[in-house]
């Protein structure tokens, strides 16, 4: 379960990479923590929103435009829909698939918390 802690880990620190594999991308942050994704996604700036999934690679390009840049807070709803809220005023939201296979998973110093919502 992702606790308030592991959101810590994600506050004031830079997106620094996205890395590309079979069936998931992978988020790197600066503080080591890092998000393997394996569900929706969604990248939201000024009211636009794009969707993204990720499991398709192609996908991976939605997610440039956010390298390099800080992460202001991080939450994490009763739907374990995980929102990034960069300084800029994007946001990224990673949305778990209600299909009881692991969507997304969280990796910080404190532990690995994988979701996976029914």
């Amino acid at each position: 379960m992702i606790e308030e802690k592991d959101l810590a880990e994600f506050c004031a620190t830079i997106l620094t990479g996205v890395t590309v594999g079979i069936g998931s991308l992978i988020l790197l942050f600066a503080s080591g923590a890092h998000v393997l994704v394996q569900c929706t996604f969604q990248c939201i700036e000024r009211g636009n929103v794009r969707h993204g999934h990720g499991e398709q690679a192609t996908d991976s390009s939605l997610l440039f435009e956010y390298l390099n840049h800080t992460v202001g807070s991080a939450e994490i709803d009763n739907e374990s829909v995980l929102t990034l809220n960069f300084e800029d005023g994007k946001h990224l939201k990673i949305i778990p698939e209600r299909n009881g296979l692991e969507s997304y998973v969280v990796t910080t110093r404190f532990g690995v918390c994988p979701v996976i919502s029914t």
